[in-house]
């Protein structure tokens, strides 16, 4: 139903409405890369199997935060500062440590540990794909 005057536009090219998309998402990206890191080795133990929980609670924030920016922001400008920043904010904890590292799987008692890589993946992807997908539903209208 559209409201009785017109449909309501929102403002996404002015030059304040890109640089409050650009604070968001960098707001967003910093608390993206905290968590996601912080997280991304825990697993649940589920009889037998191994459920790697700190992946899914990342892909599910990342999903989400991305979400959040274009329904509050109406644009995909967030979403690919989102899906750029997310690497260069994490580069400090990506090397090798005592935790083992991001960039450079871990091996823990002689097994790789590929969760860094695929933690990456979700923090840089998934903004990126966001935007694809709001690219592709736009043109298609």
């Amino acid at each position: 139903m559209t409201p009785p005057n017109g449909p309501r536009t929102v403002d996404t090219t002015s030059v304040s409405a890109r640089v409050s998309q650009a604070v968001m998402a960098v707001v967003i990206a910093v608390i993206s890369v905290l968590f996601l890191i912080t997280t991304h080795r825990m697993r649940l133990d589920l009889g037998s199997v191994q459920v790697p929980t700190g992946l899914l609670l990342g892909l599910l924030f990342q999903v989400t935060a991305c979400v959040f920016l274009v329904a509050s922001t109406g644009a995909r400008l967030p979403l690919l500062l989102l899906g750029s920043l997310w690497g260069l904010i994490a580069g400090p904890f990506l090397g090798r440590g005592a935790g083992g590292g991001v960039l450079v799987p871990a091996v823990v008692a002689e097994q790789t540990q590929y969760a860094g890589w695929i933690v990456q993946g979700i923090g840089i992807l998934v903004p990126f794909a966001a935007a694809l997908v709001v690219t592709l539903r736009r043109r298609r209208r």
